[in-house]
């Protein structure tokens, strides 16, 4: 498994890179605000919402990324994720 924590804020920032052909189950805890989760372009208008303090868990497929921001002020994401053979 891999633990990281990344200091997030309104710029989009990639917080799970693309696995060569294999799909990954990614826990995602915001810490200090909402966070916002999509694609690369992800904005707090199109993002998927996550609230403040609470864990979330979403399926990666093979060959994509997972990029988030915050609402505002710049706060932790924490994320957990299994090992993958990154492209």
């Amino acid at each position: 498994m891999i633990s990281t924590n990344t200091a997030v804020n309104q710029t989009a920032v990639k917080i799970v890179s693309k696995a060569i052909n294999e799909t990954r189950q990614v826990h995602i805890t915001p810490d200090g605000n909402d966070a916002y989760l999509g694609g690369a372009n992800v904005t707090t208008a199109n993002g998927l919402k996550i609230q403040n303090n609470t864990t979330v868990i979403i399926t990666i497929p093979p060959n994509e990324e997972l990029w988030v921001v915050m609402g505002t002020g710049t706060h932790n994401v924490m994320t957990l994720t299994s090992y993958a053979d990154l492209v």
